[in-house]
């Protein structure tokens, strides 16, 4: 498992916490098979882990979740495109610029 690929099954998959814990399950195995890419594995699956602890036993509106679901994906996507690129100091950006945005966002999970 890659990151890109983990991406890929996420922005197939519908919203809702079931894509949420797939996608932290694919992240721990990216962190196992893909050093370079743990780092930004490891942000994804923390989010992915939050979501599922505040959302799980709650009824969500599928705009809600629509919405989480493509604001993660946005996060997947510029971590994505910085791991392509093989340079740490695009990833370390990226990773910066993800933590960034979700410091200022809602901070949904």
């Amino acid at each position: 498992m890659n990151f890109s690929q983990m991406m890929k099954n996420f922005s197939a998959s519908l919203p809702g916490t079931e894509t949420f814990k797939l996608a932290n399950a694919e992240c721990l195995a990216v962190i196992r098979d893909e050093p370079f890419q743990a780092s930004a594995a490891f942000l994804i699956a923390g989010f992915c882990r939050s979501y599922v602890l505040i959302y799980e036993e709650e009824a969500l509106e599928m705009d809600f979740a629509r919405r989480n679901h493509n604001n993660l994906h946005g996060y997947m996507k510029t971590l994505d495109l910085a791991l392509a690129t093989y340079s740490p100091e695009d990833v370390l950006k990226a990773l910066n610029d993800v933590v960034h945005h979700y410091v200022k966002s809602d901070r949904i999970f």
